[in-house]
This record gives structure tokens, C-alpha cells and sequence, in this order.
């Protein structure tokens, strides 16, 4: 069946209007007799879910009429209306383009012809130029504004008749006529059959009823085990295929939220916590063309800069995928235009300028093909010989490189009647003229230096390594290799001034490190290191596959922190000058781009003073430092730079019987030690008043803990005599909880400094008391925890609304503060240090774990106390069995701060609509339809991530 209308708009932004659009052009005009006079087409209401969703889109294109968009920004910047407008503009004239602003501006320009494009926000910029006279488009804003999407309302109904009177071949007026006299006669007869109908209703709805809320009941059935199946179904793919689980995590939380779906999706996102995004998912098979052993030839490459990814994959022969190089804006987050090129069986050559804006292309027949990227356009071709004339072996180049500045290409290849010889050759990339021409001498590999100032010739044969000058266009020979075992070894040559060379593993060989210009082995691998790639920065590190995964290795080659994980075997491996991205592509045609630094699943803050695991407040709002001579003091803050240095004071502190406390401005510090109190200025290192001390007995093992209140003038802190309310101006005490039961006690405050917590450590009374802000605490809830082993850490919600206990077998206890309900955690935490975290919207609660191989977060649901799963981070270990590898502090907002044990401070989210954006953003496909019609058969859900 034809459409008579497209409408193409953002999910994300009008999905209320357009459905409303939609309506209202079906139903203007209507003869009551039938159903709709047009037909105009929406994803979301015209497509089967389970279809396969572009073909289907594209499908829907093809039969339209009419292209109705919907215009605002967020429709402009759509990746997915652009696509289908660059369809109609390829394939249909613009003058049938319709356009229904629903919110930006657009402003048409009669002098220039085109739209006023410095005042126009609605509107993408491929239609500039478009239009030879005004197209026609209405105004929506206002009715958009006001939510009255109805014929009755004359702004909407106009709107309507306009946009749907090209759809009937009809005036505006004139539809707008019969739509009256329709509604007239739908009307007279509406009033005749109401008094039938009104017979019957009460029969009908006594059994309709009914049967609805069988069907909703079972409806609701399905969904949860949809969503749980889903969710199982990511679990099992996280470790081999993360892009998959990250879908089937998301379609789980989007059929229905369940404790299941939220594992997965914790599950999914330490699987991708280094994605930035799966560029193209695999095609789970062995490449046709090589039998049932083959792999799909997937080549990847990132500019020296680290804004431009290309790729390109055989995808196992697959008629239905396109053979192009597709381009990828790093920096924009979007697809560029691809490169419609071909490269040779089996894959080729890869290479991009340094800005990325060149790309060198291997294609058939020892030829080479240079692309300006921008413009899609193909500048020249290189021929290296006639390699038609060669064996099938020899039809391709043997190494190759390209100048980061793209004046030169160098490659090493055959020529026909001389196959035994190895030429290599040096072109003008801009001219296609051959510049140097000799004999390889050897099995050469060759780089670039990244400011491409020298080619780099390493003979793996053993001569040595040699140089050329594109300015003086002289070879040079640094000289032989020192003695390594090269023979079968893949080589990664840096382009870094060091001259740094990575010689893979073998069998018999561990891969190493070397610096060919000292003649130096830096580091030697404990694994299998495949296909590899180096920055050109002095940072040492190695980016390189181990099977079906990619890993970030330091200088020594050692503590590697995998990035990602492919279904199949990694094949290629690129990295930009930073070691910031790293793109992989696998055997079977996947391409993923990846983010040394968390790819926004994290993010780093400062910590100048490099601070440890353990050596951040319990409360997370201070850090200290003490030696002999005195304390260094920071103030903890994810919003104002990380540990921001509040000043020193010259007392020493010890750990079980002292503790500090800091205002929320850190203008003053309050150290207790054995009871003796005293405030200082951090900024000057003198004491502000005089110290105040108080009869102190040490109680258990569990330390003193002291806060600050919300006014910055009380502190509170507990020890033999009971928990004590202290005026740090008088040094007087204004309240005393629980008098002679203080040692006992294990102390909490909230974020906000307003609600205190205490739970005895050994029979498991709670008691929680609010800030009256009157120099009193009000007791607001008293409880017991679950019979148990002796309790270690108590922590409280930012805003005092819930409360958690951990007890010395690692069960969690959770309190809501306003009802007094009480649940206990269904998975016990694993070893670290005792303290727990919850996020300051108080949906989840955190533990930092460590064990002697692992390390990483763990993760509750504060309500119901369900166990959602665990981010494995992979902390350093410390330099000694005392010292944590991982602490755990509140930050803002739902996020937490983690501290390892060499210093890296950094700020993770814990919320779940987070993660699903995050997850998104790295993964926006729907299911295949094999998947949808598995798990999802008959039920209608909209792909997770149009939008």
C-alpha cells in the first residue's frame, strides 16, 4: 500500500505532537463510512516492532508521497531525520517536502532565495540551497506551547487542513468544508445509535471489564518474563560480547524495570565502561569467501589527533552490507559520509592524515587511492606496479605508511617479471610523484614519526633500522638490531621520537618492549600479545589484543586494563597520538572505538597531592595526611576540582583515638585527640580558640568519629560518657544521647549534617535523631538489627532517609528512617574495608571491595536490599597488606567517588537513567528481528534508544 505521507521528527522532543499531526490528517475529511481517506506514515504507530528498523523505514520512504518534518532543533541534529531526509533529497523533489515547526525558528530569506540560515534553528543545514521558491510550512509553536491538539481548536485544525491538503489534491478551504459537513452527518447519526448502544453497555462492561483485567494481568506476566529473560541474556554476553549485552540490558529496563534488568544493565556497564561507542556490530560467522575458517578483513584507522575513525569490514561477504569505508567524527560524536572506495580481498591498507582530514586507501592490484575525507571526494590514484600481472599472492602491498601531514606515502611491494624482489617506494601523496624508488633489502616494516619528519624502515630480517628526510630526501642507516629473536614476530613500530618497537609474542616467545635507538629492552609481556598499537606520546604505553580482547599496558607491560571485549577475535587495533582513543576491529567484522579515559562512564578529577586509598574521612568530606610535624588537610569536592588543599596545622594525628572534623567552608578544622578538643585555621596553621579537654576513656576498637552540623558551630562525637553535642565557640555540652553508652556506639551523620545514626556495636540497637537546629537532637526512629556477629560501620543517605548497618560477616542491614522497616541484604559484601556509600538520591548503596586478584564497587538496592551486581575496576594493589586498593566516598548528585592506591581519584555515577543514556550513546540498534521475535513475539515495544 502507498503512503500519501512521511513524518520524520524527533522521538526524543514531539512524539506527542506527531502522533498528534498524524491523527489529525487521518481524520480531517473523513466520510464517516470509512476508516481514512490518506495514509500517512509514523515509526513508532506504523511499523511492526519486530522488523528490522531502518530497511523498514527506508522501505516506508520509498512509498511515500509527501515528506512531512516535523522541524526543531533536536530533530536537526537527529542523526536518524538526517538520514531520511538525505533519502527524499536523493530520490524525491524537495518541492514535496512539508514542514510543521514545532518549536526553534525558521525565517525565510526572499532576497537570497534559501532560508535565513544565521537566524534559522530548525532546520538541518543539508537543506540550504535546497528550495528555488518558499516551501510550505506552518507554525506549530504556539499550539506545541499550549498541548491543544484538537480539530476543535482553530490554530491546530489549520495547521492540519494546510499540511494534509496536498496529501487530498484539494484546496485548504475546500477540505476544510467537507471536514464540517462530515462532522454533521457523523453527528446525527452518533445520536441515534447512542440510545442503542446505551442497552447494551451495561451488560458489556460487567464482561468486559473482566476480561481487561485478565488480559492486563497477563499482559504484565509476559512483560516481567520478557524483561527477565532479556536480562539473563546479557548476563551471558557480557564477557563475550558486550555491545549485545548492553542491547539486550537496555530492551530488559525498557520491557520493564525489574531487579534483573538493573543487574544487567550494572552488568553491561562494566563490560563497556571503556566503549565510547560499537561502531558496527558482527556478523557472527566466518567470512564466505575463505571456507568455514575465515575471518571477515576488518581494518581500522585513527588520526594522529584523535578526532576522525575510519574503518572497513568484508562482513563475511553479506550481499545485503554495503563495501564502503565508513567515517566516523570522534569529536562530534556522528557518521561523516562514507568513502564509497574498495579495498582488496582479504582487506589493505588503512591509513589517516594526522587531522584526519586524508585518508590512504590500498585497493586492488598494489594500487593506492588518497580521499579528501570531508568532502568524500577521491584525489588521486597511485599505482605501486601492474598487479594484475602478479601471482595472487603478490597483488598486494607488503607494508606501507603515510605522513601524518599526508605529503608522503611509502610502501614495499612486487612487480611483475622480478617477483622475488621487494621494492620500496616513497610518493608525493599531493602529486602522485614518485620521489624515491630503490630495492627493500629485507622484510621491511614502515612508520612515520609523528611530526612526520622521518620514515622509519625496520628490517625485520635482521639488517637493522634505516631513515629517510623528506627534506633532504636522504636514507640514512642507524644501524644493526640489537640481538632479538624477530623471526615469525608481528612488529608495532611508534611513531614517537624514541623509536620505540613492540615485537609480538610467539609460541616460544613472550612479547617485548624494546628502544631500537638505545638498543634497549624496556619490558617483556606475561601473555599473548597480538596485533598492537603504540601512541606517539612518551607515556610508554601499549595498546594491544590479547584474543578477544583489547588491553591498555603500561611501560612495563605489566598491570593491563582490558578496554573491551569482542564475540570473535581482534584483528585490528589503532590508537591515536595521545593513547586517548583506541579503535579494534574482530574477525567477524565488529568495530568498536574505545576511551583510555572512560569514555564518560567516569570521570577523573585532581588530586594533586596525590592521596591514597585510606587516607580519605570516612564521610568522604575530608582527606588527611599526618607525619611527625604536623597534618595536611583537603577538602573533598567532585564539583570544585577534586581534593582541593585546605591548609596544614601542626598537630599530628594518630588513628584510633583522634579524628577531625572540617566546616563546610574548610575555614575551620576540629581535631579531637583522647578527648581533647581544638580548632584550628588550616589556611594559617594556628589554633583559633583555646583547646577544651574532656574526661576520655578508649573504648572498643572502632575509632572516634567527630562531625560537623549543619551550622558549622556544633560538633558531635561519642566515647565512655555517652554521645555528646559540643559548642566549639564554648566548648560547652548542649546534649548528651544515650549517657554511659557511648563507647559502645557506632556514628553516622547525613550529607546534609542534620541527621545522626547510631547502632550498638554488639547488640544492634539503632537509633537515628534529627537536627532540630535549636541546639537539640529530636529522636526520630529507634530499631534493632537482624541477630548477628558484632556490627562494624553504620552509614545514613544524604538527607537522612535511610540508614545501612554492616556487621563483621558482611551482612548489610537497611533502615527506612521514616517507617522504621528494616530488610537485610540478599549477597553478603565482599572483603575491603567496611565502610558503605549510599548515592545522594538514595537509590543505591556501594561497597569498595579488594581481594588479593581483584578489585572493583558492589552494588544494593537501598529499598529492597537486592544485590545489583559488581563493577570489577581492576585498582592497583598496594604496597602493603595494611593499606586498602580501593576506598569509596559520597560525591553529588548519584555519583561516588573512588581512590585507589596509586592516587587516580575519580567520579562514578550510580544513576540507572544515567547508565541507559550512557548505554545509548555507545549503542543505539534494535534487535535484530531473529531477537525481537525470540524474546519479544507479540508484544509492541519501541526500540530502547530512538530517539
Amino acid at each position: 500500500m502507498d503512503r500519501d505521507g512521511f513524518i520524520s521528527y524527533s522521538h526524543q522532543r514531539d512524539r506527542e505532537l506527531a502522533e498528534a499531526l498524524q491523527r489529525g490528517m487521518h481524520e480531517l475529511a473523513r466520510p464517516w463510512t470509512r476508516r481514512q481517506q490518506i495514509s500517512v506514515f509514523r515509526d513508532t504507530t506504523s511499523l511492526s516492532a519486530n522488523h528490522d528498523l531502518w530497511s523498514s523505514i527506508l522501505g516506508e520512504l520509498e512509498r511515500a508521497r509527501y515528506f512531512i518534518y516535523l522541524a526543531s532543533p533536536e530533530a536537526a541534529a537527529s542523526r536518524w531525520v538526517q538520514k531520511e531526509i538525505q533519502f527524499w533529497l536523493d530520490n524525491r523533489p524537495p518541492e514535496r517536502i512539508l514542514i510543521a515547526v514545532g518549536s526553534g525558528t525558521v525565517h525565510w530569506d526572499p532576497s537570497a532565495g534559501d532560508f535565513d540560515w544565521s537566524r534559522t534553528t530548525a532546520l538541518p543545514r543539508m537543506l540550504e540551497g535546497v528550495f528555488r521558491a518558499e516551501p510550505l510550512w506552518v507554525d506549530l509553536v504556539e499550539v506545541r506551547k499550549s498541548q491543544k491538539y484538537s480539530l476543535r481548536q482553530p490554530e491546530f485544525r489549520s495547521a492540519v487542513a494546510a499540511l494534509a491538503a496536498p496529501l487530498h489534491g484539494r484546496g485548504k478551504d475546500e477540505l476544510d468544508s467537507e471536514d464540517i459537513q462530515q462532522r454533521r452527518i457523523a453527528l446525527r447519526l452518533l445520536r441515534g445509535a447512542v440510545t442503542v448502544l446505551s442497552l447494551l453497555l451495561a451488560t458489556s462492561l460487567a464482561v468486559g471489564g473482566y476480561a481487561w483485567k485478565m488480559r492486563g494481568e497477563a499482559l504484565d506476566r509476559a512483560l516481567v518474563s520478557a524483561s527477565q529473560a532479556l536480562a539473563a541474556h546479557s548476563m551471558e554476553l557480557a564477557d563475550t560480547d558486550p555491545r549485545r549485552a548492553a542491547q539486550f540490558a537496555l530492551y530488559a529496563d525498557e520491557v520493564e524495570p525489574t531487579g534483573e534488568s538493573a543487574r544487567a544493565l550494572t552488568r553491561a556497564m562494566d563490560a563497556n565502561s571503556g566503549v565510547a561507542r560499537h561502531l558496527q556490530g558482527g556478523l557472527g560467522a566466518a567470512a564466505s569467501y575463505s571456507g568455514s575458517g575465515g575471518d571477515a578483513a576488518t581494518q581500522v584507522a585513527v588520526s594522529g589527533d584523535g578526532s576522525t575513525l575510519a574503518y572497513f569490514s568484508d562482513l563475511g561477504g553479506d550481499a545485503e552490507r554495503d563495501r564502503e569505508v565508513h567515517v566516523y567524527d570522534i569529536r562530534e560524536g556522528r557518521e561523516m559520509k562514507d568513502l564509497r572506495a574498495q579495498w582488496p580481498l582479504g582487506g589493505g591498507a588503512l591509513e589517516l592524515s594526522a587531522d584526519g582530514r586524508t585518508l590512504m586507501l590500498e585497493t586492488s592490484y598494489n594500487r593506492m587511492e588518497v580521499w579528501d575525507v570531508r568532502r568524500a571526494k577521491l584525489l588521486r590514484t597511485i599505482t605501486a606496479s601492474e598487479g594484475r600481472e602478479l601471482a595472487q599472492a603478490h597483488r598486494r602491498l607488503h607494508a606501507y605508511a603515510m605522513s601524518g601531514d599526508a605529503r608522503w606515502i611509502a610502501a614495499t611491494y612486487r612487480t611483475p617479471g622480478d617477483e622475488d624482489t621487494l621494492w620500496l617506494t616513497v610518493w608525493n601523496a599531493r602529486t602522485g610523484e614518485r620521489v624515491d624508488h630503490r630495492r627493500a633489502g629485507g622484510d621491511l616494516r614502515l612508520s612515520f614519526t609523528a611530526d612526520s619528519r622521518l620514515l622509519r624502515a625496520l628490517d625485520t630480517s635482521g639488517t637493522g633500522l634505516s631513515t629517510w628526510d623528506p627534506r633532504t630526501r636522504q636514507w640514512k642507516n642507524a644501524g644493526p638490531l640489537p640481538d632479538i629473536p624477530i623471526a615469525d614476530r608481528s612488529v608495532t613500530l611508534s611513531a614517537g621520537a624514541t623509536g620505540t618497537v613492540l615485537f609480538g609474542s610467539t609460541d616460544r616467545a613472550a612479547a617485548e618492549l624494546w628502544d631500537l635507538r638505545a638498543g634497549k629492552r624496556l619490558a617483556t609481556a606475561t601473555g599473548s600479545l597480538g596485533h598492537a598499537a603504540l601512541p606517539a606520546d612518551a607515556s610508554g604505553s601499549v595498546v594491544a589484543a590479547r584474543g578477544k580482547q583489547v588491553a591498555l599496558f603500561d611501560s612495563t607491560l605489566r598491570r593491563p586494563r582490558t578496554l573491551g571485549s569482542f564475540a570473535w577475535p581482534v584483528k585490528s587495533v589503532a590508537v591515536s597520538n595521545d593513547g586517548r582513543w583506541v579503535a579494534a576491529g574482530s574477525g567477524d567484522g565488529a568495530v568498536s572505538l574505545f576511551a583510555a579515559d572512560g569514555a564518560g562512564f567516569q570521570r577523573p578529577l585532581p588530586n594533586e597531592g596525590r592521596l591514597k586509598a585510606g587516607e580519605l574521612a570516612a564521610d568522604g568530606r575530608i582527606a588527611y595526611r599526618s607525619g611527625p610535624e604536623g597534618t595536611e588537610l583537603w577538602a573533598v569536592s567532585d564539583r570544585e576540582g577534586g581534593l582541593r588543599r585546605l591548609g596544614r596545622i601542626p598537630r599530628p594525628m594518630r588513628a584510633h583515638d583522634t579524628a577531625v572534623a572540617a566546616t563546610s567552608d574548610g575555614s575551620r578544622v576540629t581535631v579531637v585527640d583522647e578527648g581533647v578538643f581544638s580548632t584550628w585555621d588550616p589556611r594559617t596553621g594556628k589554633p583559633v580558640r583555646e583547646e577544651k579537654s574532656f574526661d576520655y576513656r578508649s573504648g572498643p576498637d572502632q575509632g572516634l568519629r567527630l562531625f560537623y552540623l549543619a551550622d558549622d558551630i556544633h560538633v558531635v562525637s561519642a566515647w565512655d560518657s555517652g554521645i555528646h553535642l559540643i559548642d566549639t565557640r564554648t566548648w560547652s555540652v548542649k546534649q548528651t544521647l544515650l549517657p554511659e553508652e557511648g563507647p559502645y556506639q557506632l556514628l553516622a551523620m547525613s550529607g546534609d549534617r542534620r541527621t545522626l545514626a547510631a547502632v550498638e556495636s554488639t547488640v544492634g540497637a539503632v537509633h537515628v535523631w534529627r537536627w532540630s537546629g535549636e541546639e537539640r537532637f529530636e529522636e526520630v526512629m529507634t530499631g534493632e538489627t537482624p541477630p548477628s556477629s558484632r556490627n562494624l560501620r553504620v552509614a545514613v543517605s544524604h538527607r537522612g532517609e535511610k540508614l545501612a548497618s554492616v556487621d563483621s560477616d558482611g551482612r548489610i542491614s537497611l533502615f527506612d528512617v521514616g517507617s522504621g522497616r528494616a530488610v537485610l541484604s540478599s549477597v553478603v559484601e565482599e572483603p575491603g574495608l567496611p565502610e558503605v556509600v549510599f548515592s545522594r538520591d538514595a537509590r543505591t548503596l556501594t561497597h569498595a571491595f579488594s581481594t588479593d586478584t581483584r578489585s572493583g564497587l558492589e552494588f544494593w538496592d537501598a529499598g529492597s536490599g537486592e544485590h545489583r551486581g559488581e563493577w570489577v575496576l581492576g585498582a592497583p594493589a598496594p604496597s602493603s597488606a595494611e593499606e586498602p586498593s580501593l576506598q569509596v566516598v559520597p560525591g553529588s548528585d548519584s555519583e561516588v567517588l573512588t581512590l585507589d592506591s596509586v592516587g587516580t581519584l575519580l567520579s562514578r555515577s550510580l544513576d540507572i537513567s544515567g547508565w541507559r543514556a550512557k548505554l545509548c550513546r555507545i549503542v543505539d540498534d534494535p534487535l535484530s528481528k531473529a531477537d525481537y521475535d525470540r524474546y519479544l513475539s507479540g508484544l509492541a515495544v519501541d526500540a530502547p534508544c530512538r530517539a
